[in-house]
């Protein structure tokens, strides 16, 4: 018999899987030691995080004993906006090197809540202005990081 519970211990089960992947691929890329923080910080952290919530995910579904519940397959627009957001996902990817990260996450945010929301522009835009600004400030300019600039570089 197919259940919930036992999807999601799987499902956990991968997606640590997948963090462990990311911190051994971390491990492996090098930096100069004088930088403030080192390049493998962010996949370090992003790795960690995922594993712990997968191993999350496989330990609380392993633990529980209630009924499983209902899960509703999305409609056909449910579907579409899923393919709608990979699509972003993926122009958000391809733009990253030409327009920098700052701009293209801005973009992205924006497009995605005007998406999801579409009679709030004024509040999608914003939200992808704020957020162009804390990506360059917070991982660039505080952080140190090195991402993609674009435009910003010069």
């Amino acid at each position: 018999m197919r259940s919930l519970r036992k999807c999601d211990i799987v499902a956990g089960a991968f997606i640590a899987l997948l963090g462990a992947a990311v911190i051994i691929a971390a491990s492996q890329i090098r930096g100069d030691v004088d930088e403030r923080l080192p390049p493998r910080a962010l996949p370090y952290a992003v790795g960690f995080m995922t594993l712990a919530g997968g191993l999350g995910l496989a330990v609380k579904s392993y633990r529980f004993h209630g009924e499983d519940p209902v899960v509703q397959w999305p409609e056909k627009d449910g579907w579409v906006r899923i393919g709608v957001n990979l699509l972003l996902l993926a122009l958000f990817t391809a733009l990253m090197d030409p327009l920098g990260m700052p701009i293209t996450t801005g973009l992205y945010v924006a497009g995605a809540i005007w998406y999801l929301d579409r009679e709030r522009i004024l509040t999608a835009l914003l939200t992808g202005a704020g957020s162009a600004v804390i990506v360059y400030y917070l991982f660039i300019q505080l952080l140190g990081l090195s991402f993609p600039l674009g435009p910003l570089a010069g």
